[in-house]
């Protein structure tokens, strides 16, 4: 323990060193002040208009949640990033060394291609959370970290097991006093729409903690709790199990209701993974057979520390066609991991790529690159572009819409 402690210290001190390098019927149209040239329309309710939906401001992000519609009809395509683990440190600085470069990629490469919003999978504060909404980690860790135009959009984030770990409410309330945090319950519906004929895209942001457990029984609990607590890496029981039942029935809802042209789910646990926790056999028996069923684009996550990119292949009954699923990891926004040990875990032949690889023996404590994803969709597609923290492009795929199971992908 001493060891991992010194470690942490040593992984901080580094860190410190280096600067911070279908639609409804009404239609209101919303201008965003940081970007004048950007014309959004909401899709939403009477009673909110123009001058009260101003940038960064909670009826902003909200016109975009559960029921509400962003629609941008001048453009052609719809541009976001995908981080997850993007937790820090619990110690000054508070950050890590790939956290770091991650933000400044995200902001560069942002900027760049104009990115939308964000979507975060998770552990959003290490180790054990925050202990209310006034936490000053949300500052340390988040508001001062991801500088730069270009995130100063939306953020959509799902609870971890670290945040779990921690008061899971105050997260969900700091929504309030964020301008760009969108956390609003602990699963919700996010919709955007582009395009003349209309793409409609969807993400139901999950919380896997509450319908598989958690890898320690504990709550609002301190570093030492964490430490001391028995672990469970791959939690198959939850603790509240009418809360379970509400939320996979709602995600089996959505999923069955949605006309979605692109659907995504977003959790923290993956499905599969090949890294240091691997495959979540809670998830395999519960929410995997919805996917299959209600053809979902990707199931996207974060919990290990890798980008990973893994395809599978089902059948309908009524026809022999072989049908795609992906599922997208991208775990690495402040730490990595090239553990592989979990690799018999998956499907024959369904890892397309894994990153990092090779051997570093402090990169799980942030002394590594890191990386993320941006997505960049049309109508016809959509690219997935793989990144690691220093904004070197490693990997990308090609996902078709819903009812299109034509998929390419090439590694760099």
């Amino acid at each position: 323990m001493l060891t991992s402690v010194l470690l942490l210290l040593f992984s901080a001190i580094l860190s410190g060193a280096d600067e911070l390098l279908n639609p409804v019927e009404l239609l209101h149209q919303v201008t965003t002040p940081s970007q004048e040239s950007e014309q959004w329309i909401n899709i939403k309710t009477e009673s909110i208009t123009e001058n009260e939906l101003n940038f960064g401001s909670y009826e902003f992000r909200m016109a975009c949640v559960n029921g509400g519609i962003c629609y941008k009809n001048d453009s052609n395509n719809l541009r976001f990033f995908l981080v997850g683990d993007t937790g820090g440190l619990p110690i000054y600085p508070y950050i890590t060394y790939a956290q770091k470069l991650v933000a400044k990629s995200l902001a560069r490469i942002g900027d760049e291609e104009n990115v939308q919003f964000i979507v975060s999978a998770g552990d959003n504060i290490y180790f054990t959370g925050v202990e209310n909404e006034f936490d000053q980690r949300f500052q340390e860790t988040f508001e001062n970290v991801y500088k730069g135009k270009a995130l100063q959009k939306p953020w959509y984030l799902v609870g971890g097991n670290h945040d779990h770990f921690g008061n899971i409410s105050g997260q969900i309330a700091y929504t309030n006093r964020s301008r760009r945090w969108t956390y609003p319950a602990s699963y919700y519906k996010v919709s955007y729409a582009f395009g003349k004929n209309v793409t409609l895209v969807e993400f139901l942001m999950i919380d896997t903690i509450l319908l598989c457990g958690n890898t320690r029984d504990i709550t609002e609990a301190s570093f030492v709790d964490m430490i001391l607590a028995t672990t469970d890496k791959n939690p198959n029981t939850p603790k509240d199990p009418v809360a379970a039942k509400a939320e996979l029935d709602w995600i089996e809802q959505e999923l069955r209701s949605s006309r979605a042209d692109y659907l995504f789910v977003v959790g923290h646990y993956p499905i599969y993974s090949i890294s240091e926790h691997g495959s979540m056999n809670c998830l395999i028996e519960k929410l995997k057979p919805h996917l299959e069923k209600y053809h979902v684009t990707a199931y996207i996550a974060g919990h290990d520390h890798t980008l990973q990119h893994i395809v599978t292949e089902h059948s309908l009954s009524s026809n022999d066609e072989k049908i795609p699923l992906n599922y997208i990891i991208s775990g690495a926004g402040s730490r990595s991991d090239r553990s592989t040990k979990h690799i018999g875990t998956i499907p024959d032949g369904s890892l397309r790529f894994n990153y990092p690889t090779g051997f570093n023996p402090f990169s799980q404590l942030g002394l590594s690159k890191g990386g993320f994803i941006y997505v960049n969709m049309d109508k016809e597609k959509a690219i997935f572009t793989f990144y690691n923290g220093k904004g070197d492009e490693k990997y990308s795929c090609s996902i078709t819409p819903r009812g299109k199971f034509m998929m390419s992908n090439v590694e760099k």
